[in-house]
């Protein structure tokens, strides 16, 4: 056999060029020409606060021109401040300490961001909620003053809690908000709008007419994104106080709301977005009135982005949705996404999960991934490390490709900040060339996946797909705030590198239609009684005896953290006899523990070499069934369990956070359960620190070293022969 070597750390050439889009900046208009060929560039787009020059549209490349239509022109907001986005805010809770109290409901908020609704009536759409009971206190006993913005309330009861639900415009753009304060700007703040009114939709349709008209040059209109931003609340000092990259918190406004009530024939509450402070967060179990809302908007956005991208079409131009920003409503994993005829899908990537947020996808878009560090003064920085940064996210992000293609890459922000380490630019040159290398020898199809199909059941489903669901630990970790919804290491990132095909299955559907006949394993993974592990779905008899039909009758099922938890009927995991543990949560102190000895060999254990991190040693998961396989345990507490149940199987795992071996935990467990251990060893590599991958359509085997350190490792092919390779740190491998 042949052998044709990349690496990561070497600037190894090959045969294709292209397939990368470089970030320009005016001033540096010869790094851009250099950087173009040093890393194969064949587009240039611009950046929030970058612009492109003449020099830079004569090179030939294919020009990105970044455009946020609703953030784009700061003149008709100043004029039209009742079109800003609106969103409702629980103020904090005050303690009444006699028969009235006062609320001032901003004190807790940033006051350069939001600005108090006075245009329409409180009356009719805010809300004053006794916490303590949580009855909602007539509007007779409240009022506004809109001088103050304090809102008085009368009848209180002493030493009950209060907050006020209202309702507010946004004043200054989320995003431009943070690059503001990131790269500390000195000029106005941007404004965005909501296109939901009509006089701003016309307004908006008018001005990218102009825009449209104005960019000759621009081959690629990439709108950043669409309507509405995902969801940041800012405390008085400027710093997170809530964040979901996935919410809808940031859709309403009163026109809207007034429409959704004449179609749907209720009107929604400040409480349905409000969810008792909570704000219907991705950890929530959705309401369906909260779902009905999400429905609702997504129609609309999908209509905004026909309209702009159709405007685009007929004067020739590609169109490219970034997802993030704005992207609320989009849902790139429902129907409606593809009738907005977007052409290239550009997505942020630090790891597996978010390459397979983009690779996964429906539809023939050119699915491109904007690679992180962001050329930002956040980690360009002296200090800063973005080199040891960008070799962690790519060993993840490479991980992943090896499972499913994206057709580019590209970065963002200033190119000037990227210049100032050289070392971080030669090793760009090199990843890019380790990219176009998997294009050249995959022939850009998918890698040779086992017959085993993965469905993530979470009461998201595909409004969610690849959405990592994160548990308390990393509430408690410190992390950029620009990261914090986004990076995050457990069972989703093990699981994007595998070779099975995966799905997102909602409780929903699963009451509706049952379990789809092509799933061979379950996987339910999140903290207790969230949205992610199901919570009150649970104890709803028809999903619970689905599920259990499924494994009865040979079916797998892999439960992590909280999986089946919703306390009733005496138990706290709903499956505690499919799984053969529940958890102790206080109620069955007086109970005993069944006796189970840790087992010395078991299929799923057998490549762990050591003991394996399951990020927490008190998982308070017990044995209760006799017929479990104890694979680990710290004293009596379950950290790793399997057992038989009918002619099925199911795992429990304590958590299971990302690393190396816990992927090849969830592999041989996900291949147990199917009850498919003879598959195992096609195509697979002996060694956990490495891996494969099989090219039907180009004939070709990858082998990659995820280490910093030199690896040996056997690699079976799909016949069953083996043979042993060496491999240098994080290098890739291809053979004929």
């Amino acid at each position: 056999m042949s052998a044709k070597k990349h690496s990561v750390k070497s600037a190894a050439s090959a045969k294709l060029k292209g397939f990368i889009t470089l970030p320009a900046e005016v001033g540096e208009e010869h790094m851009v020409v250099e950087l173009a060929k040093k890393w194969g560039a064949d587009a240039i787009r611009d950046s929030d606060g970058t612009e492109l020059s003449q020099e830079m549209f004569d090179l030939g490349l294919e020009v990105y021109s970044t455009t946020c239509l609703v953030r784009a022109e700061q003149v008709y907001p100043r004029k039209h401040m009742d079109q800003l986005p609106q969103k409702f805010l629980m103020s904090d809770p005050v303690t009444a300490t006699g028969k009235s109290l006062v609320i001032d409901p901003m004190s807790g908020f940033y006051g350069e961001k939001y600005v108090i609704d006075l245009k329409h009536p409180s009356k009719k759409y805010w809300e004053v909620i006794d916490r303590t009971t949580g009855d909602v206190v007539p509007v007779s006993k409240w009022r506004l003053d809109p001088e103050s913005g304090s809102v008085r309330i009368s009848g209180t009861i002493p030493f009950h809690v209060y907050t006020v639900n209202f309702l507010v415009f946004q004043i200054w753009d989320t995003t431009s908000m943070y690059n503001h304060l990131t790269n500390n700007w000195d000029k106005p703040h941007v404004i965005s709008v909501d296109p939901y009114h009509k006089e701003c939709w016309n307004h908006l349709m008018a001005y990218y007419d102009r825009y449209l008209e104005s960019h000759p040059q621009t081959d690629v209109v990439r709108l950043t994104t669409l309507a509405y931003h995902f969801a940041v609340d800012s405390d008085r000092e400027a710093v997170d106080k809530f964040r979901d990259w996935t919410g809808y918190q940031d859709t309403l406004s009163v026109p809207a709301l007034e429409d959704f009530a004449k179609e749907h024939g209720y009107r929604l509450r400040a409480e349905d977005f409000v969810d008792e402070g909570y704000y219907n967060a991705a950890c929530r179990v959705p309401s369906d009135r909260y779902l009905a809302w999400m429905k609702f908007i997504h129609k609309f956005v999908v209509k905004f982005g026909k309209a702009l991208s159709d405007k685009a079409h007929k004067v020739g131009k590609k169109t490219a949705i970034f997802w993030g920003d704005h992207w609320i409503g989009v849902e790139p994993y429902l129907p409606g996404f593809l009738k907005m005829g977007i052409d290239i899908h550009v997505g942020a990537a630090e790891d597996g999960v978010a390459l397979r947020r983009i690779s996964d996808t429906p539809g023939g878009l050119v699915k491109e991934l904007r690679l992180y560090p962001y050329f930002f003064p956040d980690v360009f920085r002296e200090g800063g490390d973005p080199l040891g940064e960008s070799i962690s996210n790519w060993i993840k992000i490479r991980r992943a490709l090896l499972r499913m293609p994206i057709d580019r890459l590209g970065y963002g922000g200033y190119l000037s900040l990227a210049l100032k380490f050289p070392e971080f630019v030669d090793h760009v040159a090199a990843l890019c060339d380790e990219f176009r290398s998997f294009k050249e020898n995959s022939g850009g199809g998918e890698s040779q996946k086992a017959p085993i199909q993965v469905a993530v059941l979470n009461a998201w489903g595909n409004w969610k797909a690849w959405i990592n669901s994160f548990g308390a630990p990393q509430k408690f970790l410190v992390k950029r705030p620009d990261v914090i919804q986004v990076a995050g290491t457990n069972l989703l990132e093990c699981l994007a590198g595998l070779p099975v095909g995966v799905r997102f299955l909602s409780f929903d559907e699963v009451e509706r239609s049952g379990i789809p006949k092509d799933i061979d394993v379950i996987i339910n993974d999140g903290d207790a009684e969230t949205a992610w592990s199901g919570g009150r779905w649970w104890v709803n008899p028809k999903v619970a005896a689905r599920v259990r039909e499924f494994i009865h009758k040979g079916g797998g099922f892999i439960g992590c953290r909280g999986p089946t938890a919703c306390q009733q009927n005496g138990r706290y995991f709903q499956l505690a006899d499919v799984m053969g543990v529940d958890k102790e949560t206080g109620r069955t102190l007086q109970s005993a523990v069944v006796p189970s000895q840790v087992l010395g060999q078991h299929f799923i254990t057998a490549d762990l070499g050591g003991a394996a991190d399951f990020g927490t040693h008190e998982t308070y998961i017990y044995v209760c069934d006799p017929a479990v396989e104890l694979l680990a345990a710290n004293g009596l507490h379950v950290m790793a369990a399997a057992k038989s149940y009918g002619n099925g199987r199911s795992v429990y795992f304590g958590a299971l956070p990302y690393d190396l071996t816990n992927a090849r935990l969830l592999h041989r467990a996900i291949f147990w359960a199917a009850g498919k251990e003879r598959e195992l060893k096609k195509w697979f590599c002996s060694n956990p620190l490495t891996d494969c991958a099989w090219y039907p359509g180009s004939k070709r085997l990858v082998i990659v070293n995820h280490s910093d350190l030199p690896q040996s490792t056997t690699v079976f092919r799909g016949d069953g022969k083996a043979s042993k390779v060496s491999l240098k740190p994080r290098a890739s491998i291809w053979l004929d």
